[in-house]
């Protein structure tokens, strides 16, 4: 789920213009703090800035929570006492493979070709 928020993150902010170059005009007449001033050439952008603000706040935010989280694990790892994960297994002293005795290569097959005349 986190790696979901840091790969989005950062399409935060044209997802937030993309939005609002979409719906300028209910914006512009609904939501913009300026629509009952005359002449006013706002057109929703009061709007704009308030949520841009507002995504910056947010990033920020996030920023913080993950440098406390890396911290976090960082100082943790420290204090964890480091056991091997698999224990060693005592030896009883005989093998449950058989002993094989080498015997040398056949080098009778090793010679120069003979040649039939």
């Amino acid at each position: 789920m986190c790696v979901i928020c840091v790969l989005v993150q950062p399409l935060s902010k044209q997802g937030i213009l993309l939005v609002y170059q979409l719906n300028k005009t209910y914006i512009a007449s609904e939501l913009c703090e300026n629509r009952f001033i005359p002449g006013s050439e706002c057109n929703g952008k009061c709007h704009l800035r308030k949520e841009l603000e507002k995504d910056t706040e947010r990033e920020q935010q996030s920023q913080r929570q993950q440098h406390s989280v890396i911290d976090l694990i960082a100082f943790n790892a420290e204090l964890l006492p480091v056991a091997p994960a698999i224990a060693p297994e005592e030896t009883s002293g005989h093998s449950l493979y058989q002993a094989v005795a080498y015997t040398s290569p056949d080098f009778s097959i090793f010679h120069p070709p003979r040649f039939i005349a």
